[in-house]
């Protein structure tokens, strides 16, 4: 089947940005040229160019394509129904443990932005402003949610938002160290105590299949 000039169009957006997340979370962003990219998708440098102006626009657009992903597959979720245990399962499985890998990939570039910031004051800058608007949405979704849910977190939702997003990120880095070293349901219970969920409300869901380790950190 022909495409479309639209189709084609799409299909190299989409090949772009799914080999620009995979080298920039495994190789860092410093190590990764257009050309890299471009040569990863099966496309020419032009054609990173042509789409996203430039390396920085190709970052940035990698991150609102996870962002929209994830917001997306989280909404579904919880839209499925099933007890607050369940949800806050489904969002570790989103965050933590996509299946495509893509939920490691973006904790890998989440840390690389923050080496970046740390050494860069206008990354800094720019990096400042996402968080913020992204700590407003979660803080919003957070706040629906709680409210649903009938719980008692143990801070106002912008406050939890932070928390959540640290908590998450933390223990997919763990994981990603040790390949199913953090327990999926030490994960929910990390999250049920930042919400405020009662003991009972807050037992972790089946999880069979996952493996069960009592957990030792270094701190």
């Amino acid at each position: 089947m022909t495409l479309t000039q639209s189709e084609r169009k799409a299909e190299t957006r989409q090949r772009l940005l799914a080999a620009a997340a995979e080298l920039f979370a495994t190789r860092g962003i410093d190590g990764v040229s257009v050309d890299a990219v471009a040569d990863a998708a099966g496309r020419t440098s032009g054609a990173v160019y042509a789409h996203f102006g430039s390396k920085h626009g190709l970052l940035l657009a990698v991150l609102d394509e996870w962002t929209h992903t994830l917001l997306t597959a989280l909404s579904a979720e919880v839209a499925a129904g099933g007890s607050p245990a369940d949800q806050l399962a489904a969002v570790w499985d989103n965050v933590g443990r996509a299946p495509d890998g893509s939920g490691r990939n973006r904790v890998l570039l989440e840390l690389e932005l923050w080496l970046r910031a740390a050494r860069d004051p206008e990354a800094a800058r720019v990096l400042q402003a996402r968080e913020t608007e992204a700590r407003k949405r979660s803080a919003r979704q957070l706040e629906r949610w709680v409210a649903v849910a009938g719980c008692d977190p143990v801070t106002e939702p912008f406050g939890l938002a932070i928390l959540v997003k640290a908590l998450l990120v933390g223990l997919a880095m763990q994981d990603r160290i040790e390949p199913g070293g953090v327990d999926r349901s030490l994960a929910v219970r990390g999250l049920a105590a930042l919400l405020g969920l009662t003991p009972d409300t807050a037992t972790p869901p089946d999880t069979a299949g996952h493996r069960h380790t009592t957990q030792q950190t270094g701190a």
